[in-house]
């Protein structure tokens, strides 16, 4: 039984896949041509998007900054700064958007992505000159990531402040795609098929997150020195576990029978 459990937990973690989602601002009626803050819902189920200062992307009017000639956000500068953040619940794997100089200012952007607050990914600047610019860019960054995410476009760390407005669309992520490599193997985890019982030897308070295959955080705890502690109430299946302690984070596969 124990071998059978064993190829399982292989199996099951071999390509872990937690979600993936979309969004082309078309469903939204909320962004005019104000600058403001708010929320939008986004036609990815689960999905929260943030913006700070942003309007529409002006579509079929003299300050038409669109993408494709479809609605989009406009962002306008760093004072704010500007952004928009997309609260992804079930993990990132790439993050992926189109953007294009908007009008006003001759300034070059410079935008960058941020992974929960930290910047990740500065980007190539662009736009100098006058007035909006028709190239369209694409971004590509390699996050992958499981749980909740938060992905934020905005200016980059250290932008001077002013006008600076760019149009974002064409947003898209794929599933966090977590292979056996990807791996940290925890020491803290004692028993990694478990019954009604987790295991765990740790020198220090530790915190343990487990995770189900959808990314989805199901159990939370502390746990210090050697304790056992009850996970009776998860369903059987494959989990990840996520150890955390002075500053440093594990993970380990393992298998509730």
């Amino acid at each position: 039984m124990k071998k059978f459990y064993s190829l399982l937990a292989i199996a099951a973690f071999s390509t872990l896949s937690f979600g993936q989602g979309v969004e082309t601002f078309e469903k939204q009626t909320q962004l005019t041509a104000s600058y403001v803050d708010g929320t939008l819902t986004s036609e990815t189920s689960g999905v929260v998007i943030n913006f700070i200062h942003s309007r529409n992307e002006g579509l079929g009017t003299s300050d038409d900054s669109s993408i494709n000639n479809s609605k989009g956000i406009m962002l306008r500068r760093s004072d704010e700064p500007s952004s928009v953040e997309f609260v992804i619940p079930n993990g990132v794997g790439d993050f992926t958007f189109s953007y294009r100089k908007a009008f006003t200012g001759g300034a070059e952007r410079t935008i960058a992505v941020f992974v929960d607050n930290v910047q990740v990914n500065p980007l190539a600047g662009f736009g100098v000159g006058s007035g909006a610019q028709a190239t369209v860019y694409t971004s590509t960054t390699k996050i992958n990531k499981a749980g909740v995410v938060k992905v934020k476009i905005s200016f980059a760390t250290g932008t001077a402040t002013g006008n600076k407005q760019f149009t974002v669309d064409n947003v898209s992520w794929t599933a966090p795609t977590l292979g056996v490599e990807d791996f940290t193997s925890s020491k803290s985890v004692s028993n990694t098929l478990w019954a009604n019982t987790a295991s765990f030897n740790v020198k220090d308070k530790t915190s343990v997150e487990v995770y189900n295959l959808n990314g989805q955080l199901v159990k939370s705890f502390e746990v210090n020195g050697v304790q056992h502690v009850n996970v009776s109430d998860l369903v059987k299946g494959a989990y990840v576990v996520k150890t955390t302690s002075n500053g440093k984070t594990s993970t380990q596969k393992v298998v509730k029978k």
